[in-house]
Parts: C-alpha cells; sequence; structure tokens
C-alpha cells in the first residue's frame, strides 16, 4: 500500500518578548515538528515571530521547518530596537515596551497575510493576536508559560475581585479571599493611561479567545486538580504540553571552561545549595545584602548564579554589585550566566534556593533536588505553595512581605533543607517526582494530543491519526 502524502500545517508562534515565554514556545514548536514527521502523515512547519534583538541569538535553532520571523515594533521614545526585549530592559520601560507590542498589532496582521498561516499559538500579553488572526479566519490557540495552578488563582481572583470568594484550593491560597485578590491586584491590575490594553484585562481576554482550548505547560500528574479548576473557569478544555524540559547538550562546558564542574567536584555528596533567581529579576541592594549574610551564617557550601542590570537601570534600587565585604570562604559566586541543570543534576547539589519562577521549579523536580522557596513576585508565591503542597520544596524563607526578608531566616531554611529533617523528607520525595516530571517530558503523547487538536481547528484532522490512541 502506497504511504499516505503528508499535509502541510503552517503554524505561527507568538510569545510575549521574554526569554522565559521564547524558550517554552521553541521547546514547543521543535516537539509539534518532530511529533509531526513521527508518522502522523503531517510536514508542520513552524513561523516564530519575535523582535529583530530577541531572534538575533536564536539564529542557530532555525531550520527548513522552524523559521524565525522579525516583528519590527514602533519606534518609541526611550525604547531604541535593542530594548524591544524585555533582557536588560528597565523596569521602568516594561510599559512602553508593552504599549510599543501592542501598537505593532498592524505590522503583526500584515506578517499574517504575508505567511498565510493554518493556526496561530500565541501568549498572554497579545490578546490582540487572535483577534488579528480571526480577521483573517485563522484559529489560535492560546499557550501558557507557567502553570495551571497560579492561572487558575489569577482568574479566580479577577472573576472575583468586586465580590472575593476563597479560592477553592488552600494551599495555594495567600492568606484567604480579601489577600489573595489584593494580591492580584497588585500584579495584574495595575492602572496605565496610556495602556492601549488594560493590564487587568490581559489574561482573561487571551484565554477566552482562544478557540477550543488552552495549552498549558505541565502535566495532569502535577496539577490534575487545577487543570480542571481552569477549565471550569474557562469552560474550555486543556491540553498539557508537558514539562518541556530543554536538553542543553554539551555546548555549556565550554561556556564556562569546565571551572563550576570542577568546584562541585570538590564538595560532598549533597553538600551544596545553589542559589539563583533567574534570567530577569534583579535584587535591590538590602535584598542582596540579607541573602549573601544567610548563606555566610548557613555554613552551607553555596553556589550563587547573580546577575546585575545594566547600568541605565535604576530601578527600585537593584544592587550592581556584592555587598561590600563579602569574600565567602565555603562559596563560588558565578556573575551573569550559569548551566542551572546541570548544576542542579550534579551529586554535590543538595537544594535549590530559588524564586520559583514555573520553569525553575520544572526542573528542580526534574533532577530530584528539594526546593528552599524565596519567592519574589507575579505567579512566584502561588507555584512555590504548589511545590510545599508536592512536597518539593524543602523550606520556605520566611518573608514579611514579598521581597522582605532577613539573613537569618534564610540560613535558618537552607540549613533545614541540606542538613535537617525536613531535606531529608523532601529528598525522599524529590526522587518520586523526578520519574513523574521527567515520564512526562519524554511521554510524546500529550505533544501528540494537542497536534491533533490543532490539525483538527484548522481542518487538517482527517490526515492525523494518533498513534497513541487506544
Amino acid at each position: 500500500m502506497a504511504q499516505a502524502e503528508s499535509e502541510r500545517m503552517r503554524v505561527v508562534m507568538f510569545p510575549w518578548l521574554a526569554h522565559g515565554h521564547i524558550s517554552p514556545y521553541l521547546e514547543l514548536a521543535k516537539r509539534l515538528i518532530a511529533s509531526a514527521s513521527d508518522g502522523h502523515h503531517l510536514d508542520v512547519v513552524v513561523h516564530l515571530v519575535s523582535t529583530p534583538a530577541n531572534l538575533a541569538p536564536l539564529a542557530h535553532h532555525q531550520t527548513d521547518r522552524l523559521r524565525l520571523v522579525g516583528l519590527h515594533l514602533p519606534a518609541l521614545p526611550d525604547l531604541p530596537p535593542a530594548l524591544h526585549t524585555t533582557k536588560g530592559l528597565p523596569a521602568r520601560l516594561m510599559p512602553v515596551l508593552k504599549r510599543a507590542c501592542d501598537l505593532a498589532a498592524p505590522r503583526f496582521g500584515a506578517l499574517l497575510d504575508e505567511l498565510c498561516p493554518d493556526i496561530l499559538v500565541y501568549d498572554f500579553i497579545q490578546p490582540w493576536a487572535p483577534l488579528e488572526a480571526e480577521a483573517r479566519g485563522v484559529p489560535a490557540v492560546h499557550f501558557a508559560t507557567c502553570g495551571a495552578a497560579a492561572t487558575s488563582f489569577f482568574i479566580h481572583c479577577l472573576k472575583t475581585d468586586r465580590a472575593p470568594s476563597a479560592f477553592p484550593f488552600e494551599s495555594i491560597s495567600l492568606g484567604g479571599a480579601d489577600e489573595d485578590v489584593k494580591y492580584t491586584a497588585l500584579v495584574a491590575v495595575r492602572e496605565d493611561s496610556t495602556a492601549l490594553v488594560p493590564e487587568r484585562d490581559r489574561l482573561p481576554l487571551s484565554l477566552e479567545r482562544s478557540s477550543g482550548f488552552v495549552a498549558v505547560k505541565s502535566c495532569a500528574d502535577i496539577e490534575r486538580k487545577y487543570m480542571d479548576y481552569l477549565s471550569q473557569l474557562l469552560g474550555k478544555e486543556i491540553i498539557p504540553t508537558g514539562p518541556l524540559l530543554v536538553d542543553s547538550g554539551g555546548s555549556e562546558e565550554q561556556r564556562d571552561g569546565g571551572r563550576i564542574t570542577r568546584w562541585l567536584d570538590g564538595e560532598e555528596p549533597g553538600s551544596v545549595v545553589f542559589v539563583s533567581f533567574g534570567s530577569e529579576y534583579f535584587m535591590s541592594e538590602r535584598q542582596m545584602a540579607q541573602l549573601a549574610r544567610g548563606l555566610e551564617l548557613s555554613g552551607v557550601p553555596f553556589l550563587w548564579a547573580v546577575r546585575f542590570p545594566n547600568a541605565e537601570d535604576d530601578a527600585r534600587g537593584a544592587a550592581r554589585s556584592m555587598p561590600p565585604g563579602f569574600a565567602p570562604a565555603r562559596g563560588l559566586v558565578v556573575e551573569g550566566w550559569a548551566p542551572q541543570r546541570r548544576i542542579l543534576s550534579h551529586p554535590s547539589c543538595g537544594a535549590f534556593l530559588t524564586h520559583c519562577g514555573w520553569s525553575s521549579v520544572l526542573e528542580s523536580m526534574a533532577v530530584g533536588v528539594p526546593m528552599v522557596a524565596l519567592p519574589l513576585h507575579i505567579d512566584q508565591p502561588l507555584n512555590a505553595n504548589l511545590a510545599v503542597e508536592l512536597g518539593a520544596a524543602a523550606a520556605r524563607v520566611k518573608q514579611e512581605r514579598f521581597g522582605e526578608f532577613m539573613a537569618e531566616e534564610v540560613a535558618w531554611a537552607v540549613r533545614a533543607a541540606v542538613k535537617g529533617e525536613e531535606g531529608e523528607a523532601a529528598r525522599r520525595r524529590a526522587r518520586e517526582l523526578r520519574e513523574v516530571v521527567v515520564r512526562n517530558n519524554g511521554d510524546g503523547r500529550q505533544i501528540a494530543t494537542l497536534l491533533q487538536r490543532m490539525a483538527r481547528l484548522c481542518g487538517k484532522g482527517q490526515a492525523v491519526p494518533n498513534k497513541w490512541a487506544f
């Protein structure tokens, strides 16, 4: 019998202009392409759209099926093309970047006319993107790069802010209905008279405008009840993509010359705490001082990946150097880039002091390393609560308010995680969760299901038999 001819599906992906969003979109693109070629008789071509500032470092990922497409934002004061990205963006310019992105809607529409996609996959900052697609008869799917627990929390609070009702999962709540709504207002209801899209409307509108279902970077084995609740809130099916962990290969060793591995090799198994707060959060001078002092007080060997802002970013009093006199006897400070997954996977790594960004939470679980949670803003407190609920966090640094913590609390949490009974229990649980996350990351069924749903939306479902169907 002759092999069925492949049918082409053209996908446009449009993530928000931040590395933490672009990276999972890029990984999802690669997996959809691979899944399509694995017996589905479908030829998927993905056009990943972002600004030239974001695409330049990604040029080596481009192939005949994964194409990078530049979107040029309108010129606005204080926002040159080099700052058409959240990387190195002064905090005061974040509203300006969002406005520039919103103003680029007609240009994005013109790109859709040029690319003629069968389907659009878009992010939450751009709720106008599915409207541009709809005007051209193109279905659109929202892909959420944060977890279902955090997403359902914010949608619940935004829907009930005028008559607060308790979030139905107490372990995720920040202290009751009033506190939850107050925090949501702080994060998502900021008023800006120049905004083309009100901040509080971005996430709800993006989810509401998704065609039939919403894709979420997660897995049901970890977040099933939150996916079910989010589905209930939206009246849409939730399709998990799995953790989408990126395999960075051997390039990391070349980038740091092996210095980090050599240092880790000299420490006892399970004795080191790895400290990192993501690629785009800059600590204030006070936060840096308290964290540095806390690590010294803990007496635990530490590897601290620290980043400082560009000179023009004067917001929040961000620190520009390590605290005066800080000369750790039992630690290694790495400024700038650090190979997070390789560090977490090293036998010497016993705990991860983290801001609990969603990707960091998943990476920590994937290698079976318990977390010390120090969430600072946005979805991080909710992710930290989920990590505690799952047993993946050995300790949590006590804070009066998010971002306000004392050195002594850091020291206690780190000691508990590395040397205490809490740490031992969390390590046992972390090993169990590692099996769950790794299995979901390598299981092709979730991506195959997503591919099948996407193909059906654009009228190509007949050509996509799901080889995973039972």
